[in-house]
């Protein structure tokens, strides 16, 4: 099972979101910080599933790990970070 079938899609797209709001930023700008496509960046804040290296460069973005966004992870911790 590879690591993007455990990744809450749905949740890394809310926070990629949340942070691209907050730091005033279009998706276009998003992409090229992050140096993936514009389409990923629409992609996984509609919570759509993108390719592992785009995954991993929101990640970083958002300065959290991979692991955060694993399905698992977050049934059990049920915690809210902002």
């Amino acid at each position: 099972m590879s690591a993007s079938t455990l990744t809450d899609f749905t949740i890394l797209g809310m926070y990629v979101d949340r942070k691209r709001i907050c730091s005033r930023m279009r998706e276009s700008d998003v992409a090229r910080i992050c140096a993936i496509p514009s389409d990923d960046v629409r992609r996984v804040i509609s919570g759509k599933r993108i390719g592992p290296e785009s995954t991993h460069a929101l990640c970083q973005w958002l300065e959290r790990p991979h692991s955060f966004f694993d399905r698992n992870e977050l049934a059990t911790r049920r915690e809210a970070y902002p």
